[in-house]
This record gives C-alpha cells, structure tokens and sequence, in this order.
C-alpha cells in the first residue's frame, strides 16, 4: 500500500512539473498573442498606412502633354496608358477623380463600359488552373459581402471548377480586380472570427478585440505571478525572509 501511495506520489510530482513548465512555454505565447492584440487593437489603421501624413492622389498630366490626337485633356488626366485587352491594343485614360476608360488606339472610340463577352474573355485569359469552364457572369453595380467592394460597375465572372473560383473584372478598364474562392471565404470567416470583426473584415480595433485582449493580457499575467508562487525555490527564499 504504501509502495503504492509512493507511485502515485512520484506519478504526481511529475505532472506536476510537466504542467508548469508546459505553462510556461504555453503561457509565454498566449501573453504575446494577447499583448500584440491588444496592441493592434489601439492602432489606427490609417496611421499604420499613414494615410495621415502621405496624400497618394495622382497628380494630373499637363494639358501640353503629348497624347493621342483623339485624346482631349482639359486638366484631369492623370495618365494615358497603352495596353492590350483581349489581343487588340487600347489605350486607357485615367482621371483625377478616379474613373478611367478605355479606348481603340487608332480611332479613340470608347470601348468602356465592356461587354459580357469581353468580360468572360479576359477571365478565360487570366485562367491557368486545371482545364474548365465559366459557369456564370453578371454585373455588379454594388459590394458583394465581404469580398468584393467595388469599384463599380464590374463584372463577376465564375468557373466550374471545384473551388468555385470568381473573377471580379472592372468593365471600366478590363483590369481584374481580385480573385475569390469558397478557400477565400473559409479564410474570410476565419480572420473575422480571430480579430473579432463579424461583418465588415476589416476592423482590427473594434472594443470586442480590445476588451478581450486587455483581459487575455490580464489573465496571462496573473497566471505568470500564481506559478511563481508555486516555485519551491521561491516559496523557500520567502519563509527565510531577511
């Protein structure tokens, strides 16, 4: 029996020790986590950008500036740009208030806004995974969810394949302006859940994150000073006293 109690006793001790020090290493990430959410959740995020201190509006082009015969600049051009859609060379017109438009190079007609077939072609353009097809295309005049904020109009092209991948094309430009996936969406909702933004994705300074995070920060330090306290070698310092 008493060999028995010794087993147990020694069985204890030892997890005991395995517990601290597993605390420790355990503890130490989840104060850094903590502290660093806490931190991020009192940053602005324009002043990590720092929106605050730089200004990244384009500036115009000169009204001397040289550009295609066709092209009128009454001081709201910031560029013209030479490029291809679909294998045929056009010329797209950027302005000081954000919208573009694209043009044939030669006769300078507007191809803006483009079609759905012009649209499909520039996704099937874009396209290098596995051999499949577009499975739908539509119009977009307003944001789609979390994934897709503009600018408008666009166009949302999807394919058949297994991930259910969807092309957002500005019918402005023909620029594609991002790629998502059912992937996209899991990882979505999993950003939401970690820095506790549930609708727009993209606050990492909400009072839920900041409340937590001081509370997590509180609880890991507080859990540092109690295993302090269960160290033999302190606990016998402190009953020496001086």
């Amino acid at each position: 029996m008493t060999g028995q109690r010794s087993r147990k006793l020694r069985l204890h001790i030892f997890g005991s020790k395995v517990h601290k020090w597993l605390a420790v290493f355990v503890g130490v990430q989840a104060l850094l986590w903590t502290a660093t959410g806490t931190i991020m959740s009192f940053l602005k995020i324009e002043h990590v950008r720092s929106e605050h201190v730089i200004s990244r509006e384009p500036l115009p082009l000169g009204v001397d500036a040289p550009l295609p015969a066709w092209a009128a600049n009454e001081g709201d051009l910031v560029s013209a740009t030479t490029k291809t859609v679909n294998g045929d060379p056009v010329v797209e017109l950027k302005r000081v208030d954000g919208s573009a438009t694209l043009h044939e190079a030669v006769t300078g007609r507007k191809l803006s806004p483009l079609s759905r077939d012009a649209a499909e072609q520039i996704a099937s353009a874009a396209w290098t995974g596995p051999s499949t097809a577009i499975k739908s295309s539509m119009s977009i005049e307003a944001p789609v969810g979390t994934e897709f904020g503009g600018p408008f109009p666009a166009w949302q092209v999807q394919f058949a394949d297994p991930d259910g991948t969807r092309l957002y094309i500005d019918a402005s430009t023909g620029a594609v302006l991002a790629a998502r996936s059912d992937t996209w969406r899991l990882f979505d909702l999993v950003w939401g859940l970690h820095i506790m933004d549930w609708t727009q994705r993209d606050r990492i300074n909400s009072w839920w994150l900041l409340l937590f995070g001081i509370g997590g920060t509180v609880i890991a330090i507080s859990g540092f000073v109690l295993l302090a306290n269960r160290f033999p070698k302190l606990r016998r310092n402190r009953a020496k006293g001086p």
